[in-house]
């Protein structure tokens, strides 16, 4: 053993973390200047929407780069090891992320018109169908980032370092933290925030597939944002209506929408225990990077 290698020789975790971290940050970096210098010569900035796809698509680049880099260099391990790859299932995968965001969508709305003042307002004929298929395009790209970041390479490595639960508290509280300079956004909400990230890693956990959180993540965003137009996270997006409710900021979330709310609580909770009780089979790999993973 050493202050690098463990009794295996392998490189230790946080080393491993930090290889990530190291490739990422310059890319990122790297990215931003020369897609921003690109886009402001093309269309120009200051459009709020080409501004945040430019984020989005800013972010998603470094984060599969650095994926790619410590998978391949740092673990040895093909880029499919970490559930990301067309395997066998990812399919099933993916729509039962959908299925079960749809379930969690239809609870949320009996919930709202039970609890509060409802009044739906059609709104897709006020939309370009340019920045209906633009918005789509950032909560597709933008999902697959947070997946990659949170529940990609960082969870894993932390998962085969520290085990499985431990890591996953980890990262969720970075992933509501992070949600935490969100407009409006509230303790409430940076709670709830931290208990859906308990719910995509419990979906990673459940299948080694980050195409069941993937899924899970996108229709909630989808089914959220862009159909029935609810903040979401405190933002607003492009969609088919918009929802306005009238009541308790604390149970129904507010200007920051309903994960900012105690009913948006319930739903996450809800939707954990979903994804742990839904019957679906786990990918297995004979590859180092999961050979030593704990699993309890």
């Amino acid at each position: 053993m050493s202050f690098f290698f463990d009794s295996q020789n392998t490189l230790r975790t946080g080393w491993k973390l930090t290889a990530f971290i190291v490739v990422l940050m310059p890319v990122w970096i790297g990215t931003g200047l020369a897609l921003t210098l690109i886009a402001d010569a093309t269309f120009g900035l200051g459009n709020p929407l080409h501004d945040l796809a430019l984020t989005v698509v800013v972010s998603f680049i470094p984060a599969a780069i650095a994926t790619a880099f410590a998978a391949r260099i740092v673990d040895h391990a093909p880029v499919h090891s970490l559930g990301i790859g067309f395997h066998t299932g990812w399919i099933s995968n993916l729509g039962t992320g959908f299925g079960i965001a749809g379930g969690m969508m239809t609870l949320l709305m009996m919930g709202t018109w039970i609890l509060g003042q409802v009044h739906l307002e059609w709104a897709a004929s006020q939309s370009a169908p340019g920045r209906m298929a633009l918005t789509l395009g950032i909560l597709v790209v933008a999902a697959a980032f947070e997946e990659l970041i949170f529940r990609g390479y960082p969870l894993q490595v932390l998962m085969k370092g520290i085990g499985p639960w431990p890591a996953m508290i980890v990262m969720s509280c970075v992933f509501g933290l992070l949600h935490a300079q969100n407009p409006s956004s509230s303790r409430l909400g940076v709670f709830n925030t931290i208990v859906a990230g308990m719910m995509l890693s419990l979906a990673y956990l459940k299948t080694r597939s980050l195409w069941f959180p993937y899924g899970l993540h996108l229709g909630w965003n989808v089914a959220l944002g862009m159909i029935v137009g609810f903040p979401l996270s405190g933002l607003g997006v492009e969609s088919l209506w918009i929802t306005h409710v009238t009541g308790s900021t604390w149970l129904l979330g507010g200007a920051y929408g309903p994960e900012g709310g105690a009913l948006g609580t319930i739903v996450f909770f809800a939707g954990a225990v979903a994804v742990w009780k839904f019957p679906i089979e786990k990918l297995h790999y004979d590859d180092r990077f999961y050979k030593n993973t704990r699993t309890g």
